[in-house]
């Protein structure tokens, strides 16, 4: 009996077209974060003092507008499981350049770390409540 009730209050099991949803955003998720943090690597190093070539700079301000795109098409498709996803074109707006990070004040650039920060442990955040719905129904 207990079982049942427990089933009712669940809705049943997840519609097949949800999990597939679910699991595409898991991967686009984790994708994105992989993403989110080579770009961090990128304006760190040149906050460290490697020197900004051209080449470098190029690179940079693909993975920027990459990054840019991926975020939109995640907004897109998590919605509102998406944690904090409205801040991170903001975030994009504060790192132009590495030319303009190579020159940050230390102050000022560790605001720029904390917000990436945040950006990261919310997509995390995002990552494990999808997951765990995907779990809550696999132990149905």
């Amino acid at each position: 009996m207990a079982g049942k009730k427990k089933k009712n209050k669940n809705q049943g099991p997840m519609d097949p077209k949800t999990r597939e949803h679910l699991e595409e955003c898991v991967q686009t998720i984790k994708e994105f974060i992989e993403k989110f943090r080579q770009f961090y690597w990128q304006f760190r190093r040149a906050y460290l003092g490697e020197p900004v070539t051209t080449d470098a700079e190029r690179k940079f301000l693909r993975m920027k507008s990459e990054i840019a795109r991926h975020h939109q098409y995640l907004f897109e498709q998590v919605g509102r499981d998406y944690i904090g996803g409205t801040v991170l074109t903001d975030f994009l707006r504060t790192v132009v350049n590495l030319e303009k990070v190579s020159k940050t004040q230390s102050s000022n650039y560790y605001k720029i770390e904390k917000f990436w920060h945040e950006i990261d442990l919310n997509l995390e955040d995002s990552l494990v409540s999808i997951q765990f719905r995907l779990d809550q129904e696999d132990q149905s």
